[in-house]
């Protein structure tokens, strides 16, 4: 394993040496707003008759690799239950779409998204398939905004099956100070 892992840091060491790292673009430099400590309230419709249940937790987000990717990192507490979450989001220069990837202690399977920003990226719309309880498959659509410095907000909608987005999720992050 050892040997491998030198084999492939000095084939990247001579792959550095042919052709430039990437630099990041705009998109990249807009996710430096999202990286920090925020307190997230999030409320969840599991009845439309009932009040939504509120949870809360915090997530920390860190640019890593040159700044082209943010990792993020979610933990709160979900119906009484610890819940734990962990994504890695960036923009794809050969999609030219924003993509990421998430799990959590949710479910046994990866969300996988891609979208599109607007407004600076303070506003992202992303779509992912996924499952519901009994494994059905679904359609996502998170939308995120980011209106200041200190304060984000994100919703999670379902596709129904007249085609409309339900929402499932509100979040609002307020930046630790």
């Amino acid at each position: 394993m050892r040997a491998l892992i030198l084999s492939l840091g000095c084939v990247l060491a001579l792959s550095a040496q042919e052709s430039p790292l990437p630099k990041p673009t705009a998109h990249h430099l807009a996710m430096k707003e999202q990286a920090g400590t925020w307190i997230a309230v999030a409320k969840m419709y599991m009845d439309p008759s009932k009040p939504p249940v509120v949870s809360k937790g915090t997530e920390t987000n860190t640019l890593v690799s040159g700044g082209l990717w943010l990792k993020s990192e979610m933990r709160a507490e979900m119906m009484g239950q610890a819940f734990e979450g962990h994504g890695l989001f960036g923009y794809d220069t050969h999609q030219n779409a924003h993509v990421g990837s998430w799990v959590d202690n949710g479910g046994t399977w990866m969300a996988v998204s891609k979208g599109t920003c607007t407004k600076d990226c303070r506003e992202m719309t992303l779509y992912f398939e996924g499952y519901d309880e009994a494994g059905k498959p679904l359609t996502f659509k998170e939308v995120h905004t980011q209106p200041d410095h200190d304060h984000r907000f994100a919703s999670m909608f379902v596709k129904g099956k007249d085609g409309a987005f339900v929402k499932l999720m509100e979040m609002e992050y307020t930046r630790a100070k």
